[in-house]
């Protein structure tokens, strides 16, 4: 028999300075307590439980119906769909966030998806996203060397049907319809677990996010359907473009 806790994706990381943290805060900047939070590939509910921990009410879709299981007692409801072919009828918009952790680059077609969701968004909403890094200079460092190998969870996740690096997450979030306001590297360092260091290592990979990265924290907003999406710069703590750091 195959358990709740076996579905999740990975163990939650409490750490501030990792990918899971630094998109639960990034939701929580920009919504209120009482707020309603829509998270896409919700899972067992692992990251919804910190964001409904701090008064947001959430709601979930989850394709698979035993993982899907575990997040009830998360979320307020949890729609058991396929996250491109949703019924958007047993939601309850309107959303002041769309919360996707490291599930769009799972999607068939990520762009065609966020368009049919992003009507579900307020329009003062945000849109909050973890996706792999492609482009890390260990996946560099491979590629040089002639390696490129699926794995079982990570930047090559045999179950990934898309990568992305920093331009062209972007890119993809344009075509969707959305302007990134702010791009994190989640720069986790195996075996770290000083705050402090964590901290340090936080700081340095945010220099070059676009090499250091092993997850992009994205944040988004809606473009008006009337004007043309301009091109968003890369940003990081220090809020500067990435041609700049």
């Amino acid at each position: 028999m195959v358990s709740v806790e076996d579905h999740s994706y990975v163990a939650f990381q409490s750490n501030p300075y990792r990918g899971h943290m630094l998109l639960v805060n990034e939701v929580l900047a920009h919504t209120s307590p009482g707020d309603r939070v829509l998270e896409g590939g919700v899972s067992t509910g692992y990251l919804s439980r910190a964001v409904s921990a701090e008064g947001r009410i959430v709601d979930g879709i989850e394709i698979d119906p035993v993982a899907a299981a575990g997040a009830t007692d998360v979320c307020d409801r949890v729609v058991v769909a396929d996250l491109e072919t949703v019924d958007l009828d047993q939601l309850a918009p309107p959303y002041a966030a769309l919360v996707f952790g490291d599930t769009l680059e799972h999607l068939r077609d990520p762009p065609v998806a966020l368009a049919r969701l992003a009507p579900l968004l307020a329009d003062d909403g945000v849109l909050v996203t973890s996706i792999p890094n492609v482009a890390n200079w260990a996946m560099r460092l491979g590629l040089l060397f002639g390696r490129f190998r699926y794995t079982e969870r990570g930047i090559l996740d045999r179950t990934h049907l898309r990568f992305y690096t920093a331009r062209t997450a972007q890119e993809m979030l344009a075509a969707a319809g959305f302007r990134v306001t702010r791009l994190v590297a989640a720069v986790p360092v195996p075996g770290l677990q000083s705050p402090v260091l964590s901290r340090v290592a936080h700081r340095i990979g945010n220099l070059r996010p676009a090499l250091f990265a092993y997850t992009f924290i994205i944040t988004a907003v809606k473009v008006d359907s009337s004007t043309p999406a301009p091109v968003a710069a890369h940003t990081s703590d220090s809020g500067q473009p990435w041609w700049r750091r």
